[in-house]
């Protein structure tokens, strides 16, 4: 199966109004989290993330999949990845398949898995 099969769209950039969601660092969720504004996981999710904005922290962690428009990853990703924009840090360990339309990789940054280009 094509990484295009595995998730079809991923979410509109967020609106100007839209509130920000903070996941701390000593939360886990087993569990889906979804958001029509912008999420910032400082925690853990297990299971998937769907977002305008996602924003792994360097304390943050997702083991699952995520989906956003806008993807930024400093901590931890384990499962699949799917955004219009992905910008991967420095400190970014990524295990994952990646589907995105534009994509900014750091050096130092980790990634292991596919990368597939969607336009």
């Amino acid at each position: 199966m094509a990484l295009n099969d595995k998730i079809p769209h991923w979410p509109e950039a967020a609106h100007a109004n839209a509130r920000r969601s903070l996941l701390a660092a000593d939360l886990v969720i087993d569990g889906d989290v979804t958001s029509h504004g912008p999420v910032d996981v400082h925690g853990k999710i297990v299971g998937s993330a769907c977002a305008p904005v996602v924003v792994v922290a360097a304390t943050g962690r997702i083991e699952g999949s995520v989906s956003a428009h806008d993807l930024s990853v400093l901590g931890f990703v384990l499962g699949s990845a799917s955004a219009h924009n992905v910008q991967l840090s420095s400190n970014a360990v990524v295990h994952a398949d990646v589907l995105h339309e534009r994509i900014v990789i750091e050096a130092g940054a980790i990634l292991e898995g596919r990368l597939q280009r969607r336009l």
